[in-house]
């Protein structure tokens, strides 16, 4: 028996050994760990996805995302995390952006920290953190929730305890600067070179002028231009070429002035006809309004508007000239609109966050669908951003 088990044993030994001898040679050995860096301006095509995770708030991220890659695979080109509905906001000249998040000791109770991120927009490192002085703004997202100065140098956050104030961080070191109250005024809309226009509860508007050290030089506040009961406006606004226009609900555009240090109002008007305000024709969405480069602007429309409709998006989405006060373009959604915005660049895409919370991409152009995208980590992409 045991002559027969040794036997055996060189007998198996041999044949793997021959088995061995035919396989090719072993692969080199790869290198692991590598890391990649993105350019340190983004190409047109990507968009920058504010991601709510609206069912767990704790994964909101804001996902790097080539609306115009075919491969599944090569779609996301990166990814940050945006804590507890954090408020996303970047920067047009230098290469980072920036998100005002919330965290609990506990997970979700505890002791509550907010904290202000700066990212590398190349490496998506983390530059600098900051533990913010208050309770920042803590809403669905906003594309005003924070934004930055006119002329590049600072970055507004808004802030709400429920007190209503903005804080200022300079960016050449990126140091928190000041907290400055805007009573019964929210929101940091730039205006002029270092002002911040914020809405208020009265209709009408407040701005701050700013001194370079961030503390408070001035307000002054505009009188109401709508009715909040009445007439309420979206707080969403496209900034083109030194105006901000604001849809209200019925379809009124109404222009502010916020090229100079204050600003001022400019009058408003109609972005419907007399048949469609008949058949009750109204801008709805979440994030519903966006511009191109040429100063166009893009809005969600539906029609058979009603008390509450204002964001339930809509089955088009209509293009105006604010210069000319006149529609030039109907697109229609194909699978419903929620959320809408557009690239850069002299061949526009606009990419809509559709009925069932992907995205459409549609050529501004022609008004064509281009494709389809979803699975990318997708769960409730509720505001999209162009990318720089």
């Amino acid at each position: 028996m045991r002559i027969t088990i040794v036997t055996g044993f060189i007998a198996w030994a041999f044949s793997v050994g021959a088995i061995a001898a035919d396989l090719p040679p072993p692969l080199e050995i790869e290198e692991t760990g590598s890391v990649e860096s993105l350019p340190a301006s983004y190409p047109e095509s990507w968009m920058m996805v504010d991601e709510a995770s609206f069912f767990s708030m704790y994964g909101g991220r804001v996902i790097i995302l080539d609306v115009l890659e075919t491969n599944p695979a090569k779609r996301i080109k990166g990814m940050v995390h945006k804590n507890l509905l954090g408020n996303f906001g970047q920067h047009t000249q230098r290469s980072e952006f920036y998100v005002l998040e919330s965290f609990h000791e506990r997970g979700w109770r505890g002791k509550k920290t907010d904290v202000f991120v700066v990212y590398d927009r190349s490496t998506l490192k983390i530059k600098k953190e900051i533990v913010w002085p208050t309770d920042r703004m803590q809403v669905l997202p906003e594309r005003y929730a924070m934004t930055v100065s006119g002329d590049g140098d600072y970055v507004f956050a808004a802030n709400f305890n429920p007190a209503a104030s903005f804080s200022v961080v300079r960016l050449d070191d990126h140091e928190l600067l000041d907290t400055i109250g805007t009573p019964g005024c929210v929101l940091t809309y730039p205006v002029g070179k270092r002002s911040v226009a914020s809405l208020c509860s009265n209709g009408g508007m407040l701005t701050t002028v700013v001194n370079k050290d961030g503390s408070l030089k001035s307000q002054q506040r505009m009188e109401p231009f709508f009715d909040t009961d009445k007439t309420p406006i979206f707080e969403r606004p496209a900034i083109i070429g030194g105006h901000a226009y604001f849809p209200s609900f019925k379809g009124v555009m109404h222009d502010i002035d916020v090229s100079g240090e204050i600003a001022k109002y400019n009058g408003s008007w109609s972005m419907l006809s007399d048949e469609e305000k008949a058949a009750n024709w109204r801008p709805s969405g979440l994030g519903l309004l966006d511009k191109d480069d040429s100063g166009l602007i893009y809005v969600i429309m539906h029609p058979d508007g009603a008390e509450g409709t204002q964001s339930h998006g809509g089955p088009q989405i209509w293009v105006f000239d604010p210069k000319k006060k006149k529609r030039v373009k109907i697109i229609e959604a194909p699978n419903h609109a929620i959320s809408v915005a557009v690239s850069r660049g002299k061949s526009p895409k606009l990419v809509v966050t559709n009925g069932m919370l992907g995205l459409d991409v549609i050529d501004a152009q022609s008004g064509e669908l281009v494709q389809t995208v979803t699975d990318f980590g997708n769960v409730t992409p509720l505001l999209l951003h162009k990318s720089y």
